[in-house]
C-alpha cells in the first residue's frame, strides 16, 4: 500500500490532513490553513495536463467562482499554482455526496430528492445569473450534510481535463452520463446544459440510475443524441403520471426546449409530485343520489301543501314544474334532505356531501355539513383534516375570512404534507381579505377525501 507522501505537508498555506477522494485529474484532501486554523478541502489538479489556456481558464473561472455567494455553494477560498500544481481551497463540508448517499441508501424518496436539488437548483441559478455555467453537475459534485443541507461544488475546476469518468471530445466537457448533446456535439452551452443534466440526477435519485445509462460510453453519449427519455410509467411506476412530462421536457434535445432555468424545472416537478385530492367516486355518487332523492322528496311534499292547501281536491292537477314554480317563499332553514343527511354520523359521507356542494358552489349548504363531519370525524384521521379544512375553505368563499383562518390553520397542521402548499394559499388569501388587500373569489380547491381517504379509518 502507497504512502501518501504529501500528508502534513503544506501547499499555498494549507497543511494537507487526509485525502477526500481521488480521480483521473487529481485528488480532493481534507486540509487546514495553517495561520488561521480553518478547515477546508484542497483540489490538486496537475497544471500540466489539457489544453495550453487550461491554466488561465482556471484561474479565472476559480475567481469567478468566489465570487459567488450563496448558501448551497460551496465557497471557494483560494486557487493558484504550486510547485506544478493547480490548487483550490474551498470550505470543508460535513457529509457526504449525493452519489455516496446513492450507493449506500439506493434510490431516494421524492420528496427528498424535490428537497435535495431544489437548494441545487437555486445554487445553478444564482452562478448562471453571474454568467457561469457548471457544466458538471451530478451526483458526485452535490455534497448532502445534516439534515439534508445541500451544496453544489466544483465550480471553477477545469472540466477540459481529461479524466475516469469525464470525457473530452472536441470541446466537449463533462460527465458522460449527466452531459445535454450540445456539450457532446462541443456546441456552445448555456444555463440549459445544466438543467438537462440535474434533470438526469433527479432521474437517478428516483430510479436508481441515470436515464441514458448504457453497457459502453459510447452508448450512452448516442443515447443522449438520439434516445428518447425513458418513461418514468415504466422505469417507477409508483411516481406521480404527471412528472413524467415536466422531466421529458428538461431532457430535451434542444435546448430550446428545455426549461431556461433550474427553478423553474425544480418547482414544475414539485407541483407534479403532489396528488390532487379528489373524492372516491362511489361515496360521491352516494351522496349525489341522496341529495336527489332528497330534492325528489322536497317537490313531493310542496306537491302535496299545494294540493291540500286548495280545499277541494277537484283541481286538475298541474305540471311537476308548474306546482314547483308556485311556491313563492322557499321553507326556512335547510332542505328536507340536507336535513335527513345532517342525522348521519359517518364523517367521511358529510364530508363529501360538503365537497359536493362546494363544487357547486353552494356554499351556505356544504358549511353545515362540514362542520359536523369535523366533529363526528375522529381525531388524527384523514376524514377529520379534509373536514376542518373544508369548514375554512366554505367561510372564506362566503366572505368570513376572518372566521375562516382558525380552521385553515388547524388543517395545516393535521392535513398530509404534501397538500399544505395549497392550504397555505388559503391562508394567505384570507389574511389579505381580513386586511382589506383582496376580493375573494369563490375558485379555490377544496378538500374531498383522498385516495388515501378511501382507505383510512
Amino acid at each position: 500500500m502507497s504512502v501518501d507522501r504529501r500528508i502534513d505537508s503544506e501547499l499555498a498555506g494549507y497543511r494537507i490532513v487526509e485525502p477526500l477522494g481521488r480521480g483521473g485529474m487529481g485528488v480532493v484532501y481534507r486540509a487546514e490553513h495553517v495561520r488561521l486554523g480553518r478547515p477546508a478541502a484542497l483540489k490538486l489538479l496537475v497544471a500540466t495536463l489539457g489544453p495550453a489556456d487550461h491554466r488561465e481558464r482556471f484561474l479565472r473561472e476559480s475567481k469567478l467562482a468566489a465570487s459567488l455567494d450563496h448558501p448551497s455553494i460551496v465557497p471557494v477560498y483560494d486557487a493558484g499554482e504550486e510547485d506544478g500544481l493547480l490548487y483550490i481551497a474551498m470550505a470543508y463540508v460535513e457529509g457526504s455526496d449525493l452519489k455516496t448517499l446513492l450507493v449506500s441508501e439506493g434510490k431516494l424518496p421524492l420528496r427528498r430528492t424535490l428537497r435535495i436539488l431544489g437548494q441545487i437548483a437555486s445554487a445553478l441559478d444564482a452562478a448562471h445569473a453571474r454568467g457561469l455555467v457548471h457544466r458538471d453537475v451530478k451526483p458526485a459534485n452535490i455534497l448532502v450534510g445534516p439534515d439534508d443541507r445541500a451544496y453544489l461544488s466544483d465550480f471553477g475546476v477545469v472540466k477540459e481535463l481529461a479524466a475516469a469518468g469525464t470525457t473530452r471530445t472536441g470541446s466537449f466537457v463533462g460527465t458522460i452520463e449527466y452531459c445535454a448533446p450540445e456539450q457532446i456535439e462541443g456546441k456552445d452551452v448555456d444555463a440549459r446544459a445544466d438543467v438537462y443534466a440535474l434533470a438526469c440526477v433527479l432521474y437517478e435519485c428516483v430510479v436508481g440510475t441515470a436515464p441514458f445509462h448504457r453497457s459502453s460510453d459510447v452508448a450512452v453519449l448516442n443515447a443522449h443524441l438520439h434516445a428518447a427519455p425513458p418513461k418514468l410509467s415504466k422505469a417507477a411506476p409508483d411516481l406521480p403520471a404527471a412528472l413524467e412530462p415536466v422531466l421529458a421536457k428538461a431532457l430535451s434535445k434542444s435546448p430550446l426546449d428545455r426549461y431556461s432555468t433550474c427553478d423553474e424545472f425544480i418547482a414544475l416537478a414539485r407541483a407534479a409530485a403532489v396528488p390532487e385530492p379528489r373524492v372516491s367516486r362511489a361515496r360521491l355518487a352516494i351522496s349525489f343520489g341522496l341529495l336527489a332523492v332528497a330534492a325528489l322528496a322536497g317537490a313531493a311534499i310542496a306537491i302535496a301543501v299545494d294540493r291540500l292547501g286548495g280545499g277541494s281536491g277537484k283541481a286538475a292537477p298541474a305540471p311537476l314544474l308548474t306546482t314547483l314554480t308556485v311556491v313563492a317563499t322557499p321553507p326556512a332553514g335547510p332542505p328536507p334532505l340536507d336535513r335527513l343527511l345532517l342525522k348521519s354520523k359517518d364523517g367521511r359521507t358529510l364530508n363529501d356531501a360538503a365537497f359536493a356542494l362546494i363544487t357547486a358552489g353552494e356554499y351556505a349548504r356544504a358549511l353545515p355539513f362540514a362542520r359536523k363531519a369535523m366533529r363526528d370525524a375522529k381525531r388524527g384521521t384523514l376524514t377529520r383534516g379534509y373536514a376542518t379544512f373544508n369548514v375554512g375553505y366554505a367561510l372564506l368563499n362566503l366572505g368570513k375570512c376572518g372566521d375562516a383562518l382558525p380552521f385553515l390553520r388547524r388543517s395545516l397542521k393535521i392535513q398530509p404534507p404534501e397538500n399544505r402548499v395549497y392550504i397555505q394559499e388559503r391562508i394567505t388569501a384570507a389574511k389579505s381579505c381580513v386586511q382589506g388587500g383582496a376580493s375573494v373569489q369563490p375558485q379555490f380547491r377544496s378538500s374531498g377525501a383522498g385516495s388515501d381517504l378511501s382507505q383510512g379509518p
